[in-house]
C-alpha cells in the first residue's frame, strides 16, 4: 500500500536524527546565496539548479499539492548545490562544530562554524563529490565518478526527456509529467533518481547550517524541535509525558 507522507515521517521518526547536525548567520548566508530562482548556485548553474529546484520539490511537495512545507519551501536544492559546491567553500560545510547549538539561547552557538577537515577526510569527501579525476591517490580502489557528474549528467537527461517527451521545460510540466519523466519514461538513470531523493530528504529535514531546512521549515510542521539545549527542564516536563 503506498503511503501518503504523512504516514511515511510517522512511520520513520528516525528521519529526526537527521536533525542531529547543525543555524543562525551562517545558514542566512548560504541561503542568500541561492535565494535568486534565476542564478547560478554555489556549484550547479541556473539552468539545472532550475531543474533540480523542480525535482526536489517534485520529491516532497509543499503548498499547493501539499499543506505543509515542501523540499522547497526547505531549499533542499540549496543544500544539494551547497554540498556539490562544498569545496569551493574557504570551509567546507562538511561537519558543523559541536558539542552544543543553543538554538534557544543560552550560550555560544559552537555549529555556527565548520571543522577543518583532516588530509584523510578531505581526500574521501573530495573523491566521493568531485570524483577521482584520474588522480592516482583517490584511486586506491579504481575509477571513481562523483556527485557532481552524476548531477550534472542526470539533470540534463531530466531536462532532456522532458523537451523530447512533452516540449517543456521540467519545472513546467504538471505533476503527472514530471512522475512520467523520472520513474516511467527512459532516458533518466534510475541510479540518479535514487541519489537525488536520499539528498533532497537530507536537505529537507536536516540541520538548516547545512544550507537546507529554511527556518526549519520542515522541523516546525513535524514538531521537531531539532538540536537544542533548552536551560532548564520544568517539572511537568521531567514527570509527565510529551504531548501527542
Amino acid at each position: 500500500m503506498a503511503l501518503d507522507r504523512r504516514a511515511f515521517l510517522r512511520r520513520t521518526r528516525d528521519l529526526a536524527l537527521l536533525a542531529l547536525l547543525p543555524e543562525p548567520a551562517l545558514a542566512e548566508a548560504l541561503h542568500a546565496h541561492a535565494a535568486d530562482p534565476a542564478g547560478a548556485g554555489h556549484y550547479l548553474s541556473a539552468e539545472r539548479l532550475r531543474t533540480l529546484r523542480a525535482l526536489c520539490a517534485h520529491f516532497v511537495p509543499g503548498p499547493p499539492e501539499d499543506p505543509d512545507p515542501g523540499a522547497a519551501e526547505a531549499g533542499a536544492a540549496a543544500y544539494i548545490d551547497l554540498l556539490l559546491g562544498a569545496f569551493a567553500q574557504p570551509a567546507p560545510p562538511i561537519f558543523a562544530g559541536g558539542p552544543f547549538s543553543h538554538r534557544e539561547g543560552g550560550g555560544p552557538n559552537h555549529f555556527a562554524e565548520f571543522l577543518p577537515l583532516d588530509a584523510l577526510d578531505e581526500r574521501i569527501w573530495r573523491t566521493r563529490i568531485e570524483g577521482s579525476r584520474g588522480l592516482a591517490e583517490r584511486e586506491w580502489n579504481g575509477p571513481v565518478r562523483g556527485w557532481q557528474a552524476d548531477y550534472d549528467t542526470g539533470l540534463d537527461a531530466v531536462e532532456a526527456s522532458a523537451q523530447r517527451w512533452f516540449g517543456r521545460p521540467f519545472a513546467e510540466l504538471p505533476r503527472l509529467g514530471r512522475e512520467a519523466v523520472v520513474a516511467w519514461l527512459p532516458g533518466v538513470p534510475a541510479g540518479f533518481v535514487t541519489l537525488c531523493f536520499g539528498h533532497t530528504l537530507e536537505g529537507t529535514y536536516g540541520a538548516p547550517e547545512y544550507g537546507g531546512n529554511r527556518g526549519r521549515a520542515s522541523w516546525a510542521w513535524t514538531r521537531w524541535p531539532g538540536d537544542h539545549q533548552p536551560r532548564a527542564y520544568t517539572r511537568e516536563q521531567i514527570s509527565e509525558p510529551d504531548p501527542t
